[in-house]
């Protein structure tokens, strides 16, 4: 078999076995728990199910939960300027988290030591600013908004 991974923005609630069948007007099968936690999911073309909690948390965060895990859509998007938006606001994520690793590696204060020289690190750091500043002219060229 082939491997997959979805991308797709869905809208969830929490709700268990029983109250999801109660929801639907069905009755709970004999071999069903009806107190088994889980999510009424949404899809975006109306389609409504139930997942159970731990398939439901192993595939999907709630927006704001996660920034990189937000711009997966637009990743996928048909859209050249989402997918655009997307490299942006990743380079932009990972840029500030090596920035902040890096002012606690100068302090002393970091929770780990890492195998790379300050230096290096500092160099990478380097060119993902070049990176961004040439994606935000680029941007301003392409009438992308950032």
């Amino acid at each position: 078999m082939k491997k997959f991974i979805g991308v797709k923005q869905i809208e969830a609630k929490t709700m268990t076995r029983g109250e999801y069948n109660q929801y639907r007007g069905w009755s709970i099968p004999a071999d069903e728990n009806p107190d088994d936690e889980g999510y009424l999911v949404k899809y975006s073309d109306g389609y409504i199910s139930w997942s159970p909690k731990k398939q439901f948390e192993e595939a999907y965060s709630e927006i704001g939960e996660n920034p990189l895990y937000d711009t997966a859509i637009l990743m996928k998007s048909a859209d050249f300027k989402e997918r655009f938006q997307a490299e942006y606001i990743q380079l932009k994520i990972r840029y500030n988290g090596l920035k902040a690793m890096l002012e606690k590696y100068k302090a002393g204060t970091l929770p780990f030591q890492p195998k790379c020289s300050y230096e290096l690190l500092f160099t990478q750091l380097v060119y993902m600013e070049n990176y961004m500043n040439v994606l935000e002219e680029r941007a301003k060229v392409e009438d992308i908004t950032l």
